[in-house]
């Protein structure tokens, strides 16, 4: 079965960024009106693509692998044809010997060794490698660190793709030292927007609109944001006649997804009219047998050719997994090495080379194997063996069964407590049951995992899935852990956000106490502000304004002020309040909560009648260029006030500060190239607007007695368009001011197109008339000697023109 490839483009989060799925659960579109005001972390795979070393993480299923070839494709289609790509599938690598020949041992390695052009080196998969993840870890960063090469790392560029759960931390700690913090840069993919499965659907020639409101009666959207269950439950949705299969859980309705994949068969058997022998249910079951043998063996395909002494370490063949008998319809079956090839040839899997054939994704093989386990009743002692390490202190679940582990708590109560004891944050990842006693058992372990040092907070892996937590005493449970100062900081910090993901509003007074004690750690304060920014009342918000609007020498990245502006604005500061307190970021290469609220959340809530005060703190900051702090808040106050332009005072105002642009040659609109396109648009196509700016420019040079060329230039340059010649003889013979007059004689004469008959004409026929054009354009007109001072004004004038017009044609 070939996987469908849709033409989505995806985002991607740095771990310590934020992510909003306000649109019902859906991601809000980074590229929509509001969307990078909610999600201004987010960045496509394109901006972070010069990063030198660049980890890619994701949860299964999300679509990390393909955004890897997304990214390999992207990289040898744009870079130097000079550089090299090589590109490796840990997962397919079962010794350390393999992976070093292939990899450090290899002719491209080599030749960059010797080389000056840069490898960019494509690490995929490094979560599902045959070998041990803390073994590829400690490997990769003793290869990469080897002194031959440890100069030349500045031309490597490594690409590593990796589940978020079990991204080892030696690995990024071992990174970090040979690439440097700086250029070190951990991304993780986020989920789909509406728009992606819209297109998905509509792809598929299924009524999008349908498809999405039955997702959301389903209560299903959490599977619909994900590439492979999106796959799911189309394939779900077309087989049922356009909708689901009503009072169907999670496990039900992947279990159905996995035996959809089994009734289909792949091309080749169409085409050959081979539909096989087998019974769904015997295809799903032998599925989930090649399930538990590649799970618990570390198996990475099935050798399909006859054993030669030639089969990989990593792959297991055919003979292996025909032993014995299956169960299903309450039949006994036996599993022959024509049922395995049958089962193979589902759309479960997919070739992975030649003579080997492997999940078509990880994900089916966890779900699988863990439904295996539960359909035979396997006894819980041998459960645990399995997936419990016996080599861990704590016999913690084995980390690249995380998965597995989540899906068999979510069918088996017995597996689910004993999870509950070592490992509740895997539980996370899996359906939890709605139980409040279990909820707040999962809750009450989880925290003294933290409390304990058994679990770190390594960002925001488990933060979307904390809503699972939600049961009736969740207040009291976590209120101890925000009040003592105690207890160790991410238990407290883990208790605030399941406060905030939970909306626990009972808890936003403990919150504010938190928030508001300078004997805390800033840590925690600032999660307590963020927390009450979702979840507390106008009262309790407005309790924030302190930190508002003081000086807060401890906040040395101003994360706190910014919660608590995004807090009290503008239900509670004033336009006055909020623009005397606003002061340039502590640090200035930082991205937290205050630089997100002056760029994204402070412009949608300002009022039409606050821009004339909004213009005002705008034209005080002066000239905004060469990395001006307040540079995206003034365009946005720009682009705003520009919407407004009817308003009085505004257009004063907005001129006064294009005015300052304008003296030393630089755009009104000068950071964003979004709102550039979009002011440059608007100024083509509202001329009402256009025509105001312009005149009331003109009225302020005329008034500021200032030399005009310059003004006049840029104005030529950026603001006048074809036709305005028209309108401004118009301008010029409608007033009698003298003195602004002079102001329309220079722009026309500056602006006016020599081979322009129909400007031409108008100019000649305005000099009968007027004085002062008809000076101006006098040597337009009449004869002129070659060595007069009019004809060198001409031809420094012409120089000037020849400039200007080579200006508008460099981009």
């Amino acid at each position: 079965m070939s996987k469908q490839i849709y033409d989505w483009k995806r985002f991607w989060c740095p771990r310590s960024g934020h992510i909003a799925p306000r649109d019902r659960g859906y991601l809000v579109d980074p590229e929509s009106e509001w969307g990078r005001y909610y999600n201004p972390d987010l960045v496509s795979l394109e901006a972070i693509a010069d990063i030198p070393c660049l980890v890619l993480l994701g949860e299964p299923g999300i679509g990390k692998s393909q955004e890897m070839e997304n990214l390999r494709s992207y990289t040898e289609e744009t870079t130097n044809q000079t550089h090299k790509v090589l590109k490796l599938n840990l997962q397919a690598y079962g010794s350390e010997d393999r992976l070093v020949r292939s990899l450090f041992e290899s002719k491209t390695f080599t030749d960059w060794i010797n080389g000056t052009h840069r490898l960019y080196v494509f690490l995929d998969s490094l979560d599902e490698g045959l070998l041990r993840i803390e073994t590829l870890a400690t490997l990769l960063i003793e290869e990469f660190g080897r002194e031959e090469y440890r100069d030349q790392l500045s031309r490597l560029y490594l690409r590593i793709g990796c589940r978020t759960a079990v991204f080892p931390k030696v690995l990024e700690e071992g990174l970090e030292k040979l690439w440097t913090k700086e250029h070190l840069k951990v991304y993780e993919l986020v989920t789909l927007r509406r728009i992606d499965v819209e297109t998905a659907v509509t792809c598929c020639g299924l009524n999008a609109a349908a498809f999405l409101e039955e997702v959301e009666g389903k209560g299903v959207v959490s599977f619909a944001i994900k590439p492979i269950t999106l796959e799911f439950l189309i394939n779900i949705f077309q087989r049922n006649n356009e909708q689901f299969i009503p009072n169907q859980g999670l496990v039900e309705l992947y279990l159905a997804g996995c035996r959809a994949l089994c009734e289909e068969q792949s091309p080749s058997r169409r085409a050959s009219s081979r539909v096989g022998h087998l019974e769904v249910e015997q295809r799903l079951m032998i599925a989930a047998r090649i399930a538990v043998v590649t799970v618990f063996s570390s198996r990475f395909a099935v050798w399909t050719e006859p054993n030669l002494g030639n089969v990989p370490d990593e792959d297991v063949v055919i003979e292996k997994l025909c032993l014995g008998s299956e169960n299903a319809n309450a039949r006994v079956f036996q599993v022959s090495e024509n049922a395995i090839r049958e089962v193979l040839d589902t759309g479960l899997f997919s070739s992975r080379g030649e003579n080997r054939i492997g999940w078509a994704h990880q994900t089916y093989a966890e779900f699988l194997a863990a439904w295996y386990l539960y359909h035979n009743q396997v006894p819980l002692a041998q459960v645990k063996e399995l997936i419990f390490s016996s080599e861990a202190p704590e016999h913690k679940l084995i980390p690249q069964l995380h998965e597995t582990a989540a899906w068999l708590a979510s069918m088996r109560f017995d597996v689910l407590q004993e999870i509950i004891k070592t490992d509740p944050d895997v539980l996370l990842l899996s359906d939890i049951p709605t139980d409040s006693s279990l909820r707040e058992t999962i809750v009450n372990n989880l925290l003294i995992q933290y409390e304990q040092e058994k679990l770190y907070d390594y960002g925001t892996n488990h933060y979307q899935s904390y809503w699972k937590l939600q049961h009736p005493r969740l207040p009291i449970q976590l209120r101890p852990y925000i009040q003592d100062c105690s207890k160790q900081i991410d238990a407290r910090d883990t208790a605030i956000d399941i406060a905030e993901v939970c909306e626990v509003s009972e808890l936003q007074e403990d919150l504010l106490d938190l928030a508001l004690d300078l004997s805390q750690s800033i840590y925690l304060r600032v999660s307590a502000a963020k927390a009450l920014c979702s979840i507390g009342d106008a009262d309790t918000r407005l309790k924030l304004k302190p930190l508002a609007i003081n000086q807060l020498p401890e906040d040395e990245e101003d994360r706190l002020k910014g919660y608590a502006l995004q807090a009290v604005w503008s239900e509670h500061l004033t336009a006055e309040e909020l623009f005397q307190v606003l002061t340039s970021p502590k640090k200035r290469n930082f991205f937290g909560s205050y630089k997100m609220f002056l760029r994204y959340k402070l412009v949608p809530k300002l009022r039409p009648e606050d821009l004339v005060i909004a213009l005002d703190w705008v034209e005080r900051q002066g000239l905004r260029c060469f990395g001006h702090p307040f540079v995206e808040l003034a365009d946005a106050i720009l682009i705003k006030a520009w919407q407004y332009f009817c308003l009085p005072d505004i257009v004063e105002k907005f001129t006064n500060v294009a005015l300052v642009q304008w003296r030393e040659h630089q755009n009104i609109i000068t950071d964003n190239r979004e709102l550039k396109k979009q002011f440059e648009a608007s100024l083509s196509n509202e001329l009402e607007k256009r025509h105001k700016l312009i005149e009331q420019a003109v009225l302020k040079i005329e008034t500021s007695g200032e030399k005009l060329t310059s003004l006049l230039i840029y104005m030529t340059e950026k603001i006048l368009m074809k036709g305005d010649v028209l309108w401004m003889i118009n301008k010029l013979i409608d007033t009698d001011l003298p003195q602004v007059q002079q102001v329309w004689v220079q722009l026309i004469q500056w602006s006016f197109n020599r081979q322009d008959l129909e400007e031409i004409d108008a100019i000649l026929r305005a000099t009968e008339t007027n004085n002062l054009l008809r000076e101006e354009f006098a040597p337009y007109f009449e004869a002129v000697e070659l060595n007069s001072a009019t004809a060198e004004k001409m031809k420094s004038d012409y120089f000037k023109m020849q400039q200007l017009q080579s200006r508008k044609h460099t981009p």
